[in-house]
Order: C-alpha cells, then sequence, then structure tokens
C-alpha cells in the first residue's frame, strides 16, 4: 500500500493528497481513502467532495476488541455470516471501565439495549428504560458521570477499520436519559451480555454503536459468531418454588452462559423458549432436574437457582 502525506489532521480537513512529507509533489488524480469510512476523489490537485465508503465488516468471533481515548461516537459495524448455518444466538460481551459508556446494538432494523452482568455481588439485568435507547454501563461513582438532560455537542465519531477506531469525519451530539443511565455501585464490574436472536441467513449486518461522553473512555466489546443454544430439561412455569417442584420435566429451554454454561443454567444467564435467544421466558419458578429449581425475573434472566 502507497504512503501518501496531507496539508490536514484528516482526509476529511484536508485539500490536498502529497506523496512526500515536505508537501512538495502531489499525488496523481485518484480517488483516496484513509480508512475511516470516507473516500474524496483529487482532481488537478485538489481534493473532491467527501464520500461515504461502502461499510466495511469486521467478522464476528474474532476475539475482544479494546479501546481507550477522549469522548467520542465509536461505531463497529460486524459480519455474521450469510451462509445456513449462520444462524442462532450472537452474544455481545461488553466491558466498560469505571467510568459509564453507552452501548446499543442494531440487527434488521431491531435496536437491542439489554443485558446482564457477569457479577456475583451486582449481577444480573441491565437495560435502557428508553425504547431504542443507549444503555449506559460503569460505576455510579466515578470520576466523571454522564448527566441525564445534558447534550454532548460535536462528539467525534469514529468507526472501526480492522484495526482500531478511525474518525470519519463527522460528529454527533449525544443527550444521555435518565432511563439509560443503569449503573453499578462497583467500580469495574465486570462484563455484561446481551443476545441478539439471528434468524436470518440473508441478513448478516450487525451495527454497534458506543457512546463515550466523558473526557476519558475505555472498553472492550466482543461479538460472538451466532450458534444455537444448548438445551436444559423444565418443566412448565409455577407460581412458587414448590409449586415449581412439584411438577414434571416436560420440555426443554435454552440459556445463553452469562455465568453458566450451555445447558446449566445458572444464576444471571439469560433463559428462552427458543435456541435462537428470540423470546424470553416467563417470569415464574422452573424445575430443571430431580432437585433443583430456577427462579426468572420478568426480563428472562435466571434470578436463583436452588433445591426443592
Amino acid at each position: 500500500m502507497a504512503i501518501h502525506y496531507l496539508n490536514g489532521t484528516t482526509l476529511s480537513n484536508s485539500t490536498t493528497v502529497f506523496d512526500d512529507a515536505a508537501l512538495t509533489i502531489v499525488s496523481a488524480d485518484g480517488f483516496y481513502a484513509d480508512g475511516s469510512g470516507i473516500s474524496r476523489e483529487q482532481v488537478s490537485g485538489i481534493l473532491g467532495p467527501i464520500q461515504n465508503c461502502p461499510t466495511c465488516l469486521t467478522d464476528c468471533g474474532l476475539g475482544p476488541i479494546t479501546h481507550s481515548s477522549g469522548e467520542g461516537v465509536f461505531l463497529l459495524d460486524i459480519d455474521l455470516g450469510d451462509t445456513a448455518s449462520d444462524e442462532g444466538a450472537v452474544i455481545v460481551k461488553f466491558t466498560p471501565a469505571s467510568i459509564p459508556d453507552g452501548i446499543r446494538a442494531t440487527y434488521n432494523g431491531v435496536v437491542y439495549n439489554k443485558f446482564s452482568l457477569d457479577n456475583a455481588t451486582v449481577g444480573g439485568y441491565k437495560g435502557s428504560t428508553v425504547a431504542n435507547g443507549y444503555t449506559y454501563l460503569g460505576y455510579d461513582s466515578a470520576t466523571c458521570l454522564p448527566v441525564a438532560g445534558t447534550t454532548y455537542s460535536g462528539l467525534t465519531e469514529y468507526r472501526y477499520n480492522g484495526t482500531s477506531f478511525a474518525s470519519t469525519g463527522n460528529t454527533q451530539d449525544i443527550t444521555p436519559q435518565a432511563g439509560e443511565l443503569q449503573l453499578n455501585t462497583v467500580a469495574n464490574p465486570g462484563t455484561f451480555y446481551m443476545v441478539i436472536p439471528k434468524v436470518s441467513q440473508s441478513i448478516k449486518e450487525l451495527n454497534i454503536e458506543i457512546s463515550g461522553v466523558c473526557p476519558t473512555t475505555a472498553f472492550t466489546v466482543e461479538v460472538d459468531c451466532p450458534v444455537l443454544l444448548t438445551g436444559f430439561s423444565t418443566s412448565l412455569v409455577a407460581g412458587s418454588s414448590a409449586a415449581a417442584c412439584a411438577l414434571s420435566l416436560v420440555g426443554e429451554y435454552y440459556n445463553a452462559p452469562v455465568s453458566g454454561t450451555a445447558g446449566n443454567p445458572a444464576i444471571n444467564d439469560w433463559v428462552f423458549s427458543d435456541e435462537y435467544g428470540s423470546n424470553v421466558l416467563a417470569q415464574g419458578f422452573y424445575k430443571i432436574n430431580a432437585t433443583e429449581y430456577i427462579e426468572v425475573d420478568a426480563n428472562g434472566v435466571v434470578i436463583d437457582r436452588a433445591n426443592c
């Protein structure tokens, strides 16, 4: 790949592309891109209007992406695959630092913003009460906190290019709302798990947005490829542990492990009636073997597992 030089700090705010660091040799006419999601055509030594490049997708299952920087809005576009085997539940794992960041994901036109935390003390469900909003996760006593109702203007927008987050040349204004702030009482609480059902072979693009409105931000995000969830034996739902324990095991439900393992649900796990993770279980008690039951909250997250 050829090395070129700009007379600005980014392609978006430059006027000319050069072949040398001294900026004396004007580069040839043609299209230039810097990995930020835009391109510009240079004609007779002058760069033309900004054009958006086709979205470059990052493969799922490549492992965690860790980032730290100043404030901004960080975009991550994921390729979930488009073959017959690329269907199932997509697990998104998000680990914020103490200073809170907001996160949401969009797949097939639907916004997902519900999480369960893998933490023995403060774990369990965390989700925005604002439809299509961000869920801000982090420490409620951090040195900087998002302030509900405050507009953070001119946040630089970055897009992941396969190796790092690069400026797109755009900015966004972000106004956190009270229902988006779902903070924890401990610093560095751990990893939050979100489940996104992929039931279509052909629709492969998942878009993740992370909002950092404080002067510093740090997070790790990881997206697993879709996989069908593992089932576990269960009774019908009951209104109490005693009632559930009196029932027979008559079917199979599915868990997305947070603190548990596949097919063996534990506290903080997501539980579903289908192997794609589309439909959370109803609130109540379920017998899961001859001697144990689980309790599920209104969000579809296990809040207790105990002996009958």
